[in-house]
């Protein structure tokens, strides 16, 4: 019989089987790439709108704990709740963008705008208003740390005197995947932001920045 050469049909089943599996990790590693490259997307929008909190107190500083009170622990902006934006939209907060307002005015603008933010109103679509980025059920708090307003001079003495108020500003966000609950995290106090408004503890994401504010002592 003549010499043949070749591949026999078990030959080439076993190299698509292996070929097979090959593709399959190939996809698999595709697919948790995505899923780190989105998660490190929410990240860094968490971060900018944290700088962007920081920013607006720091530019109404007479106004630092009013910002505090309007997005505490338990009731932060964002979408757990959901009020101050849409109060912005009804018009029952003024808007600074189109005239004049007092700190106070400009404190609850700020505040409705983080929400707005937050909420992903930048990026919706223009008919229907359907969410196609942003943050998922982002959420922000502001918390004060710190004060050393108790050692402001007396009147008159104090005119001129300034003190500092630390503010601790959050940005809460849905993970993809659990991982560990931040605020068991050694060292992470204050660090509760969002609890209980997420699928579970371990879901949720979380990034802090402390900002000093300086203020005229009273």
């Amino acid at each position: 019989m003549l010499n043949q050469r070749g591949f026999t049909l078990i030959e080439v089943l076993v190299t698509l089987v292996i070929l097979l599996f090959g593709l399959l990790g190939i996809a698999g590693l595709m697919a948790k790439g995505q899923r780190v490259a989105f998660e490190a997307l929410q990240r860094q929008q968490a971060l900018a709108l944290a700088a962007d909190m920081s920013e607006r107190i720091l530019g109404n500083r007479s106004q630092a704990a009013g910002y505090a009170t309007a997005a505490p622990l338990a009731t932060p902006a964002g979408a757990g709740y959901g009020l101050y934006y849409a109060d912005l939209l009804k018009n029952n907060i003024t808007n600074c963008a189109t005239g004049n307002c007092t700190n106070l005015e400009l404190q609850r603008y700020d505040v409705a705008m983080w929400e707005g933010l937050l909420l992903g109103y930048t990026e919706r679509l223009a008919v229907g208003g359907t969410i196609i980025g942003g943050i998922v059920n982002a959420n922000g708090c502001i918390v004060q740390l710190a004060t050393t307003s108790a050692n402001c001079p007396a009147a008159p003495a104090a005119v001129g005197s300034l003190f500092t108020r630390t503010l601790r500003i959050s940005v809460v966000w849905q993970g993809n995947e659990d991982t560990v609950d931040p605020s068991l995290v050694a060292g992470n106090a204050n660090m509760t932001c969002g609890t209980g408004l997420y699928r579970s503890a371990t879901s949720r994401r979380i990034i802090s920045t402390d900002v000093n504010v300086l203020e005229s002592c009273p």
